[in-house]
């Protein structure tokens, strides 16, 4: 054999081996942006998820601030102040008769009554 010349087998088996190193390294390549696509889809989802859910709270906290402002607004009016003067102080207007319950009767005592 002459120098410097590689028989052609040689040669052969260099390309082989060269193309299955290409292909292993393809292969893990693929692999890992596999994983890597995977990772980032779960991450996509799982903030879809919690977005979702934060325009849930959000939409009960504005229906409650909307609640909270009617709320706010009924306890200024003068029926409020009535209710409040009647059920928790008891009082009631000068001209207004009240008739109550006897004990017994199957009738259940409102807050009045009990006084």
């Amino acid at each position: 054999m002459k120098k410097g010349i590689v028989p052609k087998n040689h040669k052969l088996a260099k390309r082989v081996v060269s193309l299955l190193v290409l292909i292993v390294l393809v292969t893990l390549i693929s692999a890992a942006f596999v994983i890597l696509l995977h990772n980032a889809q779960d991450e996509y989802d799982r903030k879809v998820e919690e977005k979702e859910r934060l325009i849930r709270l959000k939409a009960q906290e504005e229906e409650r601030s909307e609640e909270i402002e009617q709320y706010r607004a009924y306890v200024k009016t003068r029926g409020y102040m009535e209710e409040v003067a009647r059920e928790v102080l008891g009082l009631v207007y000068k001209d207004e008769i009240l008739f109550r319950a006897e004990e017994g009767d199957g009738v259940t005592p409102t807050p009045a009554d009990k006084r």
